[in-house]
């Protein structure tokens, strides 16, 4: 296979060390059909970025169709350069939306996600719940929306972890060499919970792109969450935590609905609310 040309680009590197859509997908599809009895065919992707879950959605059947919705037209852009190219006529079952989140007009859908933490953007009550607002209008009913959250004694304060990336297949079907993934949480102030994070990246020839990514967060914790979305409308809100591998002592990546579980160093949910 022939060696990517996006071995250098971050957003190619992001999606290889960050992204999980297929996994993500299963979990959607899992939950809505807990709550529906059926597959759901439609979805948004919020800060989609390069849109890798809309564009995996629609390739799992003629009948899906998604929206991503992004503020930055670089990101949407690569989309359409490196994801869409190599689509066929799936692509054309793909609208990216350069909007506000809040204020995009699009048809409901059965499912809207914002992972990667990406709605942390919003730092006050006021904005998050608002934006919860906005996403149980984009639903269909029985529609979900689906959020992560990550937690634990070392999500607060600064923490550096490090993650070698296997070599894989880029978008554009090149082979992506292998690389370092790093997690660099720079400070956080527990007056407000505002989480500042980087991304860097150490390639495959020892050089690094340092500060590939960097993040300005409030760090919301469960209860808040549960609580913003209840009062945006949301019923039957759900978390679905991660399971942990006491014999390996790291995550089993199996994600369970809990009311209670002990805290741990780090810890991984998701956060499903039905309209």
């Amino acid at each position: 296979m022939m060696r990517s040309r996006l071995a250098r680009d971050p957003l190619a590197l992001y999606e290889a060390s960050v992204q999980g859509a297929e996994f993500d997908i299963d979990f959607f599809e899992r939950v809505f059909r807990a709550r529906n009895g059926r597959l759901p065919l439609t979805l948004r992707e919020d800060f989609c970025g390069t849109a890798s879950i809309a564009c995996a959605w629609v390739a799992r059947g003629a009948e899906r169709r998604a929206t991503g919705v992004d503020l930055d037209p670089r990101t949407l852009a690569w989309c359409r350069r490196h994801h869409f190219t190599h689509m066929g006529a799936a692509a054309r079952r793909v609208r990216l939306a350069r909007a506000d989140v809040r204020r995009v007009r699009a048809a409901p859908v059965d499912v809207v996600c914002a992972m990667n933490f990406s709605y942390w953007v919003f730092h006050t009550r006021d904005t998050l719940r608002g934006y919860f607002r906005a996403a149980r209008r984009a639903l269909r009913p029985g529609g979900v929306l689906c959020v992560n959250a990550f937690g634990g004694t070392d999500a607060m304060g600064p923490l550096v972890e490090r993650r070698r990336i296997a070599a894989s297949q880029a978008a554009d079907g090149g082979r992506l060499p292998g690389f370092t993934y790093v997690w660099d949480q720079v400070s956080f102030n527990p007056v407000d919970h505002r989480l500042r994070c980087d991304i860097h990246f150490r390639l495959a020839d020892g050089t690094w792109l340092r500060r590939a990514f960097r993040y300005d967060w409030r760090m919301w914790t469960l209860p808040e969450i549960q609580e913003l979305m209840g009062e945006a409308g949301f019923r039957d809100v759900e978390v679905h935590v991660e399971g942990w591998d006491d014999a390996r002592h790291e995550p089993n990546g199996v994600y369970r609905r809990r009311t209670r579980f002990e805290t741990q160093q780090a810890w991984l949910a998701f956060v499903v609310a039905g309209r």
